[in-house]
């Protein structure tokens, strides 16, 4: 079985069951798979929405003494921010620093999408802004994200305001 899963056309596992015996699988092996490889395993069973298993899986991980990058641990904040604990995902953000790992702009969106699931939309404008001034070029994901959060939030002047603010800088 690959790390991606079976069958050639869709490359994923048929269902968690799947992954978890290859996860074990890995976790024997000697010397232990890269943290890509566990990755790519992570990242299937974040698409069928398993979160909470992936928090768990991530802490095997951890403990194993495997490495861990910005992608392992933007997926960790992902889960998290789909759990709706946001405060573990910025929990994950301090980690990341404190590692010396750089965070990227899937970071800072998937934090701000997380905020604004949550209604925390003044955090969110906040978080944008943070990315900005450090020189993070807002995807459109991040932008559309915000602009969606500010009309929930009925700040229709302000979402109108954001929108031609982004209008301004190309998007």
């Amino acid at each position: 079985m690959s790390v991606r899963g079976k069958g050639e056309k869709d490359d994923r596992f048929d269902n968690v069951n799947d992954a978890l015996i290859l996860f074990n699988k890995m976790i024997d092996k000697y010397p232990k798979p890269s943290i890509v490889e566990f990755n790519k395993l992570l990242g299937a069973i974040v698409r069928m929405k398993h979160y909470a298993i992936v928090v768990s899986m991530y802490r095997r991980i951890d403990l194993l003494g495997v490495s861990r990058d910005v992608y392992s641990l933007n997926i960790l904040i992902n889960c998290f921010c789909q759990l709706g604990r946001i405060d573990f995902g910025f929990s994950v953000l301090g980690k990341m620093l404190k590692l010396g790992v750089e965070p990227d702009v899937v970071t800072f969106s998937t934090l701000i999408n997380g905020l604004c699931n949550q209604s925390k939309i003044f955090e969110a404008v906040s978080m944008f802004d943070e990315m900005t001034e450090r020189g993070y070029q807002p995807n459109l994901f991040v932008c559309s994200t915000i602009l969606k959060g500010l009309c929930k939030s009925d700040n229709t002047d302000r979402s109108v305001r954001f929108l031609r603010l982004m209008e301004g800088r190309g998007f």
